[in-house]
């Protein structure tokens, strides 16, 4: 954004009488070749200017280091981490759900757990709201 703003500047502060004509009638060869010559390296120069500015311009911009946080992928040592904290819970699940099955349940067990269950997923009402507004499609 920096370069953009740069090279908007220099476009508007900088002198292109390459390409505006003489004013004087009365101009004497040597004035006239002077002239050309002081145009025409004023022209490259500007030529120049314009093509090294455009090239700046198309360049993809560097992200900050706060950007880079936000979407750089974990390192390995935080992907191995996750990972094992995901295979704890899967196995901690797993052996819970082997200990309910080990042990016959009475009704009033089964009534204990079903209610656990139900208050387990029960929504707030902020949590409710969003997942209607989702279902509806609405970016509510």
């Amino acid at each position: 954004m920096k370069s953009y703003c740069l090279f908007l500047v220099s476009a508007l502060f900088a002198s292109s009488e390459a390409f505006v004509l003489p004013s004087a009638s009365s101009i004497t060869t040597t004035q006239l070749s002077a002239q050309t010559s002081s145009s025409r390296a004023e022209f490259l120069r500007d030529v120049a200017a314009t093509s090294i500015a455009s090239v700046i311009v198309s360049l993809p911009g560097v992200a900050t280091a706060d950007d880079a946080e936000d979407l750089a992928m974990p390192t390995a040592e935080e992907q191995k981490a996750q990972d094992e904290a995901a295979l704890q819970e899967k196995l901690r699940r797993k052996a819970e759900l082997q200990k309910q099955a080990r042990r016959p349940m009475g009704y009033s067990d089964s009534m204990e757990a079903e209610k656990r269950k139900q208050q387990s997923l029960k929504k707030t009402k902020e949590e409710k709201r969003n997942a209607l507004c989702e279902e509806l499609g609405r970016g509510c």
